[in-house]
C-alpha cells in the first residue's frame, strides 16, 4: 500500500493527521497526565487539590498541566484552577468505552476457551 489512492478515507485521514494524533496519545499515555485528566472529569480543580491527590512534586505537576494545556486537553479557568476540555473529556471517555468493551470481549473469549477445555476433558474421560 505505497500509493495514497490505495487508502480508504479513514486511513487517509489518520495518516494525514498521524503526527497530531500520536502527539496527543503520547501526552495522554503518561500515568500522571492520565490521572490528572481522570481526576478533572469530576469538575474543575485547583492546583493544590490536584497536588494532594497525586503524589508528585509541584514542579512536576506544573509541567504536566502545561503539557496538557498545550495539547488542548486541559484549560486554566482561573488563577490556579484547571478543568478538562471537551477534547480531553472525549478522549478519556473514548478510552474508557473501548477499554470496557475489550474487557467484556476478553472475558467472553476466556469463558469460551474454558468451556471448550471442559468439553474436551469430559469427552476424553468418556473414552
Amino acid at each position: 500500500m505505497d500509493k495514497k489512492s490505495d487508502l480508504d478515507p479513514s486511513q487517509e485521514f489518520l495518516i494525514s493527521f498521524s503526527d497530531d494524533i500520536v502527539s496527543i496519545l503520547k501526552t495522554i499515555a503518561h500515568i500522571n497526565r492520565f490521572t490528572i485528566l481522570v481526576l478533572l472529569l469530576n469538575g474543575p480543580s485547583t492546583f493544590q487539590m490536584l497536588l494532594e491527590q497525586i503524589d508528585i512534586k509541584k514542579s512536576a505537576l506544573a509541567n504536566h498541566l502545561a503539557e496538557l494545556k498545550d495539547s488542548n486537553l486541559v484549560e486554566k479557568t482561573h488563577h490556579g484552577t484547571y478543568e478538562i476540555s471537551e477534547n480531553g473529556k472525549n478522549y478519556i471517555k473514548s478510552i474508557e468505552k473501548i477499554y470496557r468493551e475489550n474487557k467484556v470481549i476478553e472475558k467472553k473469549v476466556w469463558e469460551a476457551k474454558q468451556r471448550e477445555q471442559l468439553s474436551k476433558s469430559f469427552l476424553e474421560r468418556k473414552q
